[in-house]
């Protein structure tokens, strides 16, 4: 390697680890204050950074939320579709599919909690947030929609998500159940509504 293209490539490691310790300050700080709270000079000041610097990687909200999605979403690594699929073709029942995903996305929930509580309760006031919440929603209708493998109606897939969904599990952790015990729960509405749904087909 040539000491032009070592020097390159040593100056893009620097900017590219410069701009991942802004994205996790900025991710902690939302976590912590809000989105709404925090500001640049609280990112820049977590990150070891100059101000200056936060604006010349991010200049506005538009840009740093995403890339805070996008390490929220390396972190609780959801299972693709392709991998979802391979699961699902291995059980047939749809309550042991359903029950696997409900116990997949808390697994997911718990290791992203603090950004996604953040970001649900601010997503009204801040499109950014709204749009990248989308993001990680349409993953589980997309998770949702393979484990029903069409047999289900659009009302009732609907619903499944609601149950496999961030709130209803931060809910349940809050009320006092912790993780393992709200993880439970959530199987337990999830096998409950298969079950009914699965009743009503039949009659």
């Amino acid at each position: 390697m040539s000491p032009r293209k070592y020097r390159m490539g040593a100056r893009a490691d620097a900017v590219q680890q410069t701009r991942d310790r802004i994205v996790a300050a900025a991710m902690a700080l939302h976590a912590e204050r809000g989105v709404q709270a925090t500001g640049w000079d609280d990112i820049a000041a977590a990150a070891g950074v100059s101000a200056a610097t936060v604006y010349r990687h991010f200049g506005s909200l538009d840009e740093l939320i995403p890339a805070c999605a996008q390490t929220v979403f390396a972190i609780i690594v959801p299972p693709t579709l392709e991998e979802a699929r391979r699961q699902f073709a291995t059980m047939d029942d749809l309550t042991d599919r359903f029950e696997h995903l409900a116990r997949e996305s808390a697994h997911c929930y718990q290791r992203g909690e603090q950004w996604l509580h953040a970001a649900y309760r601010e997503r009204d006031f801040i499109p950014a947030l709204a749009a990248a919440l989308a993001v990680i929603e349409d993953t589980l209708k997309v998770l949702v929609n393979a484990a029903a493998d069409r047999r289900l109606t659009k009302a009732q897939n609907s619903e499944l998500f609601v149950l496999c969904n961030f709130p209803l599990w931060k809910q349940l952790v809050d009320s006092g159940l912790g993780y393992a015990n709200a993880e439970a729960a959530c199987i337990g509405l999830v096998r409950d509504a298969v079950s009914r749904i699965v009743d009503d087909r039949r009659t």
